[in-house]
């Protein structure tokens, strides 16, 4: 079987107009996956729509969309929507997300994830199935609830599974783990807990730019994810104990600087791809090696020069 190998939707600093056109030109260089992220910029089914709309062969997918942040019934109307304008090729990612995102930028509550994510599957896979929806579940209920067009073609469902009561839900409901801040060790880890399933990871992937430069971007970038407790409970699984515990000490004593100067070299360039194009490619195989199915480059640039993604792109294009 091919590999696969995709990209993060919107490419950033491209518009969405823009990531559509390389998105074209991406899938006729022999990309087969582009996968949106939703923190606080694109609406995550909007660039999946957009992208699935401009291309004819690219597997489109949410890697992911918040719990929290949409009743199920809008997450089965957002995904239908996303498999019709693809034809079809649309995956659906969900995740918890984290008690910032949720609590303090959307105003909801983020309480007992497992059990919302489990009844939200349910509520989402019946809707999608093109059941009438019926569910009363501790977190989350519809009553009386169809899609007006169920998809015809299947959703396929995977979720954000960093601990185990996640992945064993993963094993037991989904067609695959979308992960995040996973290094070799961390998708062994998740293979290992999840043997049958597909995962796919988004991974931040810097060419051809100043190693320190890199490192400190990705200090900034990861930092708040560390303080997130599942996020940092599954650095520590992965072997960086020390660095996690630093980090969740300095955040929560309000000092940013010590918690983003808490993380080595060694963790930074763990989590990240980075160096020249052949490295590049390199470690993408050793995320296959340890069990990766699908990697997703989110491509960046320390200067956030378009020329320099866009060239990126192409050069680790498998065609």
């Amino acid at each position: 079987m091919p590999s696969r190998l995709g990209f993060t939707i919107p490419i950033t600093p491209f518009t969405i107009r823009e990531s559509c056109a390389l998105a074209r030109e991406a899938e006729n260089r022999g990309y087969t996956d582009a996968w949106s992220a939703e923190v606080n910029g694109a609406d995550g089914f909007a660039a999946a729509t957009a992208v699935g709309v401009a291309t004819e062969s690219l597997r489109i997918g949410c890697a992911i969309v918040p719990i929290y942040t949409r009743p199920p019934a809008l997450i089965a109307m957002g995904a239908a929507t996303a498999q019709a304008a693809s034809d079809g090729r649309f995956c659906l990612g969900l995740g918890a997300s984290s008690p910032v995102i949720v609590e303090q930028w959307m105003g909801s509550s983020f309480e007992r994830p497992v059990t919302r994510m489990r009844e939200t599957l349910q509520i989402v896979r019946s809707a999608l199935d093109g059941e009438k929806v019926s569910f009363e579940g501790q977190t989350a209920r519809s009553r009386g609830f169809r899609l007006e067009a169920a998809p015809a073609t299947r959703v396929p469902i995977f979720i954000a599974a960093l601990g185990p009561q996640m992945r064993r839900l993963a094993t037991e409901e989904t067609d695959g783990i979308a992960l995040f801040l996973a290094t070799e060790q961390g998708v062994r880890i998740t293979r290992s807990a999840a043997p049958d399933l597909e995962l796919i990871e988004r991974i931040f992937c810097f060419v051809d730019q100043d190693p320190d430069a890199v490192r400190d971007a990705c200090r900034w970038l990861f930092g708040p994810y560390l303080a997130v407790p599942g996020y940092n409970r599954f650095i520590a699984e992965q072997g960086f104990e020390a660095e996690a515990e630093a980090v969740k000490q300095a955040w929560a004593s309000g000092d940013r600087k010590a918690a983003i100067g808490a993380m080595s070299d060694r963790l930074v360039d763990a989590l990240a791809i980075s160096g020249p194009v052949e490295h590049c490619k390199e470690r993408i195989e050793a995320f296959r090696e340890a069990g990766l199915d699908t990697p997703i480059v989110a491509l960046l640039s320390t200067s956030m020069d378009k020329d320099s993604i866009k060239k990126a792109l192409f050069q680790l294009a498998p065609g």
